[in-house]
């Protein structure tokens, strides 16, 4: 797969780093001189200066030859117009856009055929629905969720006192009641993609995959507790906020408090979402924490466009009293920090676009896709069709060698399965598919 990036902001990196992994040969363009030094610094692939609109450079950086054409920019107007050159230079090139503004998309989104661009994703709008999906699903850190499995993953550190501590993968699924799969392994800088006889030890984090049935004893016997947020505080008017408002229902609306220090964004909002409780004032006032109760909330979700604002106000939140608190990052190098302040879920904007970039780029039989441990895995949502290689093939006819692993399954009647290995795979069924990213390749190939 021959893929190239036009923009090496944020996103474009983190997309690049992931495919680079994979062993994908990438090209970025990027406009900036400086950026796109320090990119190539950076990155194990070919970086290089120069206009995303000028078809000359376009076809000089290989853009017709590429299998993808990602343009993410920080311009919508760059995205569309170098998207619309490159399917001119050659139609059989995928394109995609990051597209923020609404002018150009609409509510439903462009049609696919316009300018050529092939796939459009929306960074504000992908990372509401991946906050909205925590939520309804129940507060967690880390916790990722399906479009078409109810099955869930949660991230589980292994304590002294943890009944996982210093025992086989083997003997915690045989001695502990309720069912799940141990998906991946974090050991220190290390990922392990888990056996049988895989050794648990104190300090790992586990990717556990666990049904909604079972989650609520598996949480209660690992010392930990679900939360139904009902009673919300939204920090900051900003376009992630009013997203994540319209998957509400209107109703839902009415135990939810928006708090934001400008007038004219108050009374847009005000108008907006009749039942929402708009409150002018400063977050970093303390006084509002104290006037308004908000440590009687179930959740504190931080939405400023500060990166530095949100860690501070969810960790201050959670101190306070409010049961979980959720905070928004630009920057990924914040996420250690935000989880030792504490705070329940860090929301990165750039992973959650970047999971919705690689979920189409995975092809047509792929609903969803997570990267977890800073991209080390990778699971895949796989919806298992006729035409498949492995319908109607028992688990352990498959040959991963040990590269990946099937966590779980939804049947097409919706039954969760913890599966095993003489568990034939049906035409309709989801799969849940955990790999190491620099296996991805290798676990396609065997069950796409």
């Amino acid at each position: 797969m021959k893929v190239v990036i036009l923009g090496a902001g944020k996103r474009g990196t983190l997309l690049a780093r992931h495919l680079i992994k994979e062993r994908r040969n990438v090209i970025i363009i990027e406009s900036d001189l400086k950026r796109a030094n320090e990119t190539q610094n950076k990155l194990d692939c070919m970086v290089k200066s120069g206009s995303g609109t000028d078809p000359h450079f376009l076809k000089e950086a290989e853009a017709d030859k590429a299998d993808f054409f990602v343009a993410l920019t920080d311009s919508d107007e760059v995205n569309l117009v170098a998207c619309g050159i490159v399917e001119n230079l050659r139609q059989e090139v995928t394109t995609i856009a990051a597209i923020r503004n609404l002018t150009y998309t609409g509510k439903d989104g462009l049609p696919d055929t316009i300018l050529g661009i092939n796939h459009i994703v929306n960074p504000e709008a992908e990372t509401a629905k991946s906050i909205h999906k925590i939520i309804k699903r129940g507060i967690f850190s880390d916790v990722v969720t399906f479009e078409h499995s109810n099955l869930g993953l949660y991230n589980f550190a292994v304590t002294d006192d943890s009944p996982f501590a210093n025992r086989l993968v083997r003997e915690c699924r045989a001695s502990i009641a309720p069912e799940f799969v141990i998906a991946a392994i974090k050991r220190g800088d290390e990922g392990i993609v888990p056996s049988g006889e895989t050794p648990l030890l104190v300090g790992d984090t586990l990717v556990l995959v666990v049904a909604d049935s079972e989650k609520r004893a598996l949480f209660k016997l690992l010392g930990q507790r679900e939360v139904k947020s009902k009673r919300i505080v939204i920090v900051g008017g900003s376009k992630i906020a009013r997203f994540l408002l319209r998957l509400f229902e209107p109703k839902e609306h009415k135990s939810i408090v928006l708090v934001e220090k400008d007038g004219a964004t108050c009374d847009e909002f005000a108008a907006l979402f009749p039942n929402l409780l708009v409150i002018k004032s400063d977050i970093a006032d303390e006084l509002i924490f104290k006037e308004e109760n908000f440590e009687t909330k179930d959740l504190l979700i931080s939405l400023t466009d500060n990166d530095e604002l949100n860690i501070v106000t969810a960790s201050y939140a959670k101190r306070l009293g409010v049961t979980n608190t959720m905070a928004l990052i630009k920057n990924n190098n914040y996420i250690p920090l935000g989880e030792n302040l504490g705070i329940d879920s860090i929301i990165s904007i750039s992973a959650a676009t970047v999971d919705s970039l690689l979920k189409f780029m995975r092809g047509k039989h792929v609903s969803s896709v997570h990267s977890l441990f800073e991209g080390r895995f990778e699971i895949i949502e796989l919806n298992i069709s006729a035409e498949m290689e492995i319908a109607n093939t028992p688990i352990n006819k498959i040959n991963m060698r040990g590269r990946g692993v099937i966590a779980g399954i939804t049947t097409k009647s919706g039954e969760n399965i913890i599966p095993t290995g003489d568990y034939q795979i049906r035409v309709g069924d989801t799969l849940l598919i955990c790999a190491g990213r620099e296996e991805l390749d290798y676990i396609q190939k065997v069950t796409f």
